[in-house]
């Protein structure tokens, strides 16, 4: 399988191919849809035969709650992008990147022992963060342009690096039920992006 350090920088080029994939699925015909089509079955696939199934064997009914955890925090970052953009405010919008320099780092965390617990999770990681790559530059662009978008997804690619180095010296052996955690809430997360990215790439045409 691939090594952790691999499916970081996959996981980072994911996260970049994402808003180019956005600007070719605008102009793109058939291909371009049934290719992000595609992407969200694998997703789907992946969520409700392995990494669902595999987070209830480890954690139980702790596991739906967090999963629920997951899907709901993207939800409420958004708002907080959204009203920061609308009001420009500064609080929101540092919030908001907080926020999502969590998620990268829980993100780039969890690749660390995913080679040693599933190439599932790893192999999702990377897939979704083409849709949060997508869903970034569609909130951050329109507002505050191409160079401001590219920021965001240089700054969630630090906090990817971060998680997946800090969690290699905080992890050590006895990291397995937090990494359960973590596996959890970006299983939440994951599904969060499914759910809501159809609506996103229609609502901005």
């Amino acid at each position: 399988g691939l090594t952790g350090i691999q499916v970081l920088f996959l996981s980072i080029i994911s996260l970049f191919v994402g808003p180019l994939l956005y600007q070719w699925l605008r102009h793109g015909g058939f291909v371009a849809k049934a290719f992000d089509s595609l992407i969200v079955a694998v997703l789907i696939l992946l969520m409700a035969f392995f990494l669902i199934p595999e987070s209830w064997s480890e954690l139980g009914y702790i596991s739906l709650g967090l999963i629920l955890a997951g899907y709901l925090v993207p939800g409420l970052l958004e708002h907080m992008v959204k009203k920061a953009a609308h009001a420009f405010h500064l609080a929101s919008l540092l919030i908001a990147l907080t926020g999502l320099a969590l998620h990268a780092i829980l993100d780039g965390a969890a690749l660390t022992n995913s080679v040693v617990t599933t190439s599932n999770l790893s192999l999702a990681i990377v897939l979704h963060r083409f849709g949060v790559g997508m869903m970034l530059w569609m909130m951050v662009q329109p507002v505050f342009g191409k160079r401001v978008a590219y920021g965001v997804l240089g700054f969630v690619s630090i906090a990817t690096i971060a998680g997946y180095l800090l969690s290699e010296a905080v992890m050590g052996m006895e990291g397995d039920y937090a990494m359960s955690i973590i596996q959890a809430l970006i299983i939440g997360m994951i599904g969060h992006s499914l759910i809501h990215r159809s609506h996103g790439v229609g609502h901005h045409h």
